[in-house]
């Protein structure tokens, strides 16, 4: 018996506490260690021909003799699954359901693959609805219920649904495919504004007398009911905001500033094209977009009288991103343009500041702000009549400061110091009456 099962003898002495047993470990060890026949069937550096299997070469010697330790079960296979591949297979399971919901997805499945979108949109819609399934299968089951309207040329719904699946699963698997078909339902919705667009550049061109207004109302599943285009905007937004520094991100920003400049509203279009050139500098519609902000801060000024930080801003602008971009550089005759009509602004501002001191009885603060355009924006029609208010109120100055010739003084040896400024050359020109058009050569009224 111990030859033909040692290993079934040494787990009866193991269970057995009598020393007689224990006695007849040694023996059982000796005959082990000789080499008898059935020992040697579970040594692996001594076996015979016929004892030779691969799954024995594979084996240890503690795994054989180690009985105490339980045997490991290989875990069950893979299952169909609801997940789709790329080449439209069916990937394998990951999630157990119960037999009435798996029915219910292989219906879905089913009906997606034959192409009957409408039958596989209600039972993938009633999956997303339920509460008691996996969040990996609900997440599946939105996704395709919003893919299954938008491939009926639904667009209207699917807009909903995958706004729904932001919502619930902003960084789910199909996050980035949701986002691109959305910029997709919004670029479709563009083309009425396009078609618009194109007739005012017509228009304005003399190729037709009117234009035909795009349609407010729509009664097809493909667009909205009420206003097509502002829904295009706010999903544009909302790709911008889920994709903030990637390509889709860049063409929603530039997309809703033409629009919005278009439909005449410029602080949201400087608003957009500035977010465009800041954010995405190595953009090639990041030149293009300087360009239209500094249109639209100019448009958006309201005149001297009001706050001018935004002609410091366009400013700004020109010196810090004109060297950076050769299409800038190669379209110099529209920089020194927008230089001079900034320039002209800004003396109108500093002029108007000298005639409100010198009506409200200050005349040597008038005096040092006439001199300031003077100096600084020479050659300008402001800088003409500057001198001629200087000469105007030069008594009341000097009097102001007791009768002597102190104050023009002060301002003479205030000024002394510094340059000319460089901008003074910029003003031999009087104030552009248009500015560059978003449609390329032609004028559109401005400021």
């Amino acid at each position: 018996m111990i030859m033909d099962d040692p290993i079934r003898f040494a787990r009866r002495l193991a269970n057995s506490a009598g020393p007689r047993q224990l006695c007849m470990l040694p023996c059982l060890l000796v005959l082990m260690s000789a080499g008898c026949a059935s020992g040697q069937s579970f040594l692996p550096w001594k076996k015979s021909a016929g004892d030779y299997t691969p799954a024995a070469e594979q084996t240890s010697v503690l795994d054989k003799v180690a009985f105490w330790k339980k045997k490991e079960e290989l875990p069950d296979g893979p299952k169909d699954s609801l997940v789709f591949g790329a080449d439209g297979k069916l990937e394998k399971e990951r999630y157990g359901l119960d037999p009435t919901a798996q029915a219910d997805l292989d219906g879905a499945r089913r009906h997606f693959q034959n192409k009957d979108y409408d039958k596989a949109e209600t039972i993938f819609s009633n999956i997303a609805k339920s509460k008691k399934l996996p969040l990996p299968v609900l997440e599946e089951a939105l996704y395709y219920e919003g893919e299954s309207q938008r491939l009926q040329n639904n667009y209207r719904d699917a807009e909903a649904t995958f706004k729904s699946y932001l919502k619930r699963f902003g960084h789910g698997q199909y996050a980035e495919q949701v986002n691109r078909k959305l910029f997709d339902i919004a670029n479709y919705w563009l083309d009425d504004t396009r078609r618009v667009m194109q007739e005012y550049e017509e228009k304005r061109e003399g190729k037709r007398y009117w234009v035909m207004p795009s349609g407010y109302f729509h009664w097809s599943k493909d667009k909205p009911t009420f206003d097509a285009e502002g829904h295009a905007l706010g999903i544009l937004e909302e790709v911008r905001l889920n994709d903030i520094r990637g390509p889709l991100g860049e063409k929603s920003l530039f997309y809703m500033a033409t629009v919005k400049f278009f439909r005449e509203d410029y602080r949201d279009a400087d608003y957009y094209y500035t977010q465009l050139f800041e954010n995405y500098p190595n953009s090639a519609l990041a030149p293009k977009a300087i360009k239209q902000a500094i249109i639209c801060k100019q448009i958006t000024n309201n005149g001297p009288a009001y706050d001018t930080r935004v002609l410091e801003e366009c400013r700004k602008i020109l010196d810090n991103y004109a060297r950076a971009y050769p299409q800038l550089q190669n379209d110099m005759a529209w920089m020194d343009t927008q230089l001079k009509s900034i320039n002209i602004q800004q003396a109108e501002r500093d002029f108007g500041i000298a005639e409100f001191y010198r009506r409200t009885g200050h005349p040597g603060s008038a005096y040092f702000y006439y001199e300031l355009v003077r100096r600084r924006y020479g050659n300008t029609e402001f800088a003409r009549m500057a001198v001629e208010k200087m000469d105007e109120i030069r008594g009341a100055a000097q009097a102001e400061q007791g009768g002597g010739a102190g104050v023009t003084d002060s301002i003479r040896r205030f000024f002394a110091p510094a340059e000319s400024n460089p901008a003074s050359a910029e003003g031999n020109a009087s104030a552009p009456r248009f500015l560059p058009s978003l449609f390329g050569s032609g004028e559109k009224k401005g400021s």
